[in-house]
């Protein structure tokens, strides 16, 4: 290690080393600090952060392990848990000092720092990383100094991160506004024409006072965009932040020149004009987008309820009415909504949606269980432990373990087009420039600067968001509850429909069932009560609310087993029941015509329950439109009992297929997909689940309890049934309307470009027209939307 006097930018964070040198490994750092990180980084073979972006590092200060002691405390480090299971945790921490691709790659590849750590991932606009380590090889408090030391420190205080980030883009605006109006109010002067005099004795003095007030502007208010632009362009990438900056500076160096030579201000008004009316327009899309809640809550978009236990009554409550206190009885498959403490039941929960990990933990009485743990087995009763986080399961519904891959062919070709846009602009910039140095070479730079601010593309890449942000909203106020735009986008591209006959095309409501075989005793009917209550499954249910109106006693299940498909199995008064299909039960079994549901006693088949379906309302309008425009197929688990009856509703008898297995559905879709079809599956989320991921667009039909199914797309409410052609509709007119978009900004951009090029434009006058371009674009989608809304959604 030498002390070098040259002074020197640091290989990690890139400030000078004017205080002091310190030379490692051939490289240059201004602190201990510093030198650590890379230490740390090389040692682990990490030393790729630093060819992603130059001086990716941010100074961070020497930490003691007193620093974060009190994380030791178990009561803090619980209550900032978002699952605590066995060895493992799961926190979601706020990283400040996030700020480039770089920082994105270390931090999630932190578990080549330590093995304790599973898997990270980073909410980049958020600064945020989901963590996820085993306390057995790193505790909270090793966790947080090792973020530390490598220049990452956590902040615990949540409540102050959203006022941190938006200070800190008011304080820009503030700024900018001061200086504008100081110097509008040292140019006054300059617009008044004043005589000779007044210009040799003061307009130097005023010119250098606006120059001063430019300074700030320059470099703070307008350095997110220099900054985006330089790194773009190191990244040999383009973005939209590079014509806006050509922009900036070119106004800007040609007023200083002025400025300094003695002609003037320049145009330093409207400079700072321009970056004050690009962070209001900054402001109104930030305000725009918490309007339209992109960032979705479980309250406002998910049609979820709960069985609560209420005076040995069960009532089923929307989620959102859960509160601490409540006993809450949860079945085979369903999700536990809150964190929660074992009343009554043998549990087995699965916490993959919450880990990633399909692994079965068994609980008792007593034990605590975590929000996000899916129940396998018999029913259980927990009591809420703790108030209802619904953004927490809105990111469950989100968990990359559960994302469909597939291409976003329309995201891909607005970022294509954003980017042909661009290197148009700078060649008919070029171009502008080139025939103005013939024609008045004083009026070459106005030329330029004018045409670069007007053909800024922000409106083009507002369209889709705000477009297809509003569908959204639209969707999930009437009941379809959608989980990102790009499911809009696919919609709008849907050739086919296929759906689910049990639950989906049926109501559970208005069914009638009957019993058909041996007389059935009042123990067995509540064996069988018994264990048909565990499953969510249409019939189930169904099935449960009819045995449920003879009082039968309350039997405790063992062994519960439910088969995808096929029935559900388990031992009650030591008896073995199966409920479920006659193949599953016997293969020589006489099928009878309809629904049914044969019930098997310790081997022995003792009959079988009839369900006679019924259908939901506005099924037969509901089939006619859809015919019209879209080809329909029907996948049903049943026998072909009620072929005959649906005959008419579909124009293809080959499209009618019964006795169809959780794989026969899924390799059905993948057929259709396979011949070029767009896909909608439409199911109750249970049996479909194959399905379902395996379709373009996967809808489960909700009706008093909803089963949480990540394998789909969106939620409709049983009530709403009727509208699903409207929906589907919305898709196509979004895209009709985003076109519409994408014309305004393309139109607005050749008028203003028009009148840039023959120089009849001022920069001033670009500056506060192009943000009225995305406010444009905004306004025209969120009326042409919502005029679609009032005109389908009336209830």
């Amino acid at each position: 290690m030498n002390n070098q006097n040259t002074i020197q930018p640091c290989y990690h964070c890139g400030d000078s080393c004017e205080n002091e040198l310190l030379f490692f490994d051939e490289k240059n750092f201004c602190c201990n600090g510093c030198k650590s990180v890379y230490e740390i980084l090389n040692f682990n073979n990490l030393s790729d952060y630093y060819t992603i972006e130059n001086t990716p590092g941010t100074k961070n200060k020497q930490v003691t392990d007193s620093y974060y002691k009190f994380l030791d405390i178990e009561e803090i480090a619980d209550s900032l848990f978002e699952f605590k299971e066995e060895e493992r945790r799961l926190v979601r921490l706020f990283l400040p000092e996030i700020h480039c691709t770089s920082c994105i790659w270390l931090l999630e590849n932190l578990h080549q720092l330590n093995k304790g750590i599973v898997f990270s991932e980073v909410n980049f606009l958020k600064k945020e990383a989901l963590i996820s380590f085993d306390v057995s090889e790193i505790t909270f408090k090793e966790l947080a100094i090792l973020l530390h030391k490598i220049g990452y420190a956590p902040k615990f205080d949540s409540q102050k991160r959203t006022s941190i980030i938006n200070k800190k883009e008011y304080f820009k605006l503030g700024v900018t506004l001061f200086c504008f109006g100081n110097i509008m109010l040292f140019s006054f002067p300059e617009y008044l024409n004043p005589d000779a005099t007044f210009l040799n004795s003061y307009r130097s003095f005023f010119s250098y006072l606006i120059f001063g007030f430019s300074i700030p502007v320059l470099f703070y208010s307008a350095s997110g965009y220099l900054i985006s632009a330089f790194k773009a362009i190191r990244a040999k990438t383009i973005n939209l932040d590079i014509p806006i900056s050509l922009g900036i500076l070119t106004l800007y160096a040609k007023s200083a020149y002025d400025i300094f030579s003695g002609n003037g201000p320049g145009y330093m008004d409207s400079f700072v004009g321009f970056v004050m009316f690009l962070l209001i327009g900054k402001w109104f899309q930030d305000k725009t987008y918490q309007a339209l809640s992109f960032n979705r809550t479980y309250q406002s978009y998910f049609p979820l309820a709960v069985t609560v236990i209420e005076e040995n009554n069960e009532v089923v409550k929307p989620v959102e009415q859960i509160k601490e206190g409540d006993q809450l009885l949860i079945k085979n498959e369903e999700i536990i909504p809150a964190d929660a403490i074992i009343l009554s039941g043998k549990a087995n929960i699965d916490y993959s949606f919450v880990t990633g990990e399909s692994h079965l933990i068994e609980k008792g009485q007593g034990d605590s269980v975590y929000a996000g743990g899916k129940q396998v087995g018999t029913t259980i009763i927990v009591k809420v432990t703790k108030s209802l986080d619904q953004s927490y399961l809105t990111q469950l519904w989100n968990q990359n373990a559960f994302k469909k891959e597939r291409d976003n062919k329309l995201s891909d070709f607005n970022a294509k087009l954003s980017n042909y846009f661009i290197v148009a602009i700078l060649i008919i910039a070029s171009l502008a420039a080139i025939l103005w140095s013939f024609i008045e070479p004083s009026d070459v730079i106005n030329v330029v600067v004018s045409v670069l601010i007007v053909a800024c593309p922000c409106a083009l890449a507002l369209s889709i968001p705000f477009t297809f942000g509003n569908s959204l909203r639209i969707a999930g106020s009437n009941g379809l509850y959608l989980k990102n735009s790009r499911v809009v986008e696919n919609l709008g591209k849907i050739t086919d429909v296929v759906f689910d006959k049990t639950g989906t095309l049926t109501s559970q409501q208005n069914a009638t069932v009957k019993f058909i075989g041996e007389t059935l005793n009042s123990n067995q009917q509540a064996a069988i009560y018994a264990l048909v209550k565990n499953s969510t499954h249409p019939v189930s249910r169904m099935l449960s609310e009819h045995l449920k109106l003879n009082n039968l006693e309350n039997l405790t299940v063992s062994h519960f087993k439910e088969v995808a498909g096929k029935g559900i199995s388990g031992v009650i008064a030591g008896k073995e029941i199966l409920v479920g299909s006659a193949k599953w039960l016997e293969n020589n079994i006489v099928k009878v015509k309809g629904s049914a549901t044969y019930v098997k006693v310790d081997g022995k088949i003792v009959g079988y329950f009839q369900v006679e379906n019924t259908y939901r309302e506005g099924f037969d309008e509901l089939i006619i439109n859809l015919n019209a425009n879209y080809n329909i197929h029907l996948l049903s688990g049943d026998n072909d009992g009620e072929k005959e009856k649906l005959k008419p509703y579909f124009t293809n008898e080959s499209s009618l297929n019964f006795n169809q297995k959780p794989i026969d559905k899924l390799n059905y879709i993948k057929g259709l997909k396979e011949n070029g079809k767009t896909v909608m599956m439409v199911g109750d989320g249970l049996n479909d689940a194959g399905a379902l991921k395996q379709s373009d667009i996967g809808i489960v039909v909700a009706e008093d309890v909803y089963n949480f199914s990540p394998a789909c797309d969106g939620i409709l409410d049983a009530k709403m049934f009727i509208k699903l052609p409207a929906f589907i509709h919305l898709g196509k007119y979004s895209l009709t309307v985003l076109k519409i978009s994408y014309l305004i900004s393309l139109l607005y951009n050749v008028i203003g470009l028009s009148f840039a090029f023959t120089n009849q434009l001022s920069p001033l006058i670009a500056a506060i027209l192009m943000p009225l371009s995305s406010i444009s674009v905004v306004l025209v989608t969120t009326i042409l939307i919502r005029a679609y809304g009032n005109k389908h959604f009336k209830l």
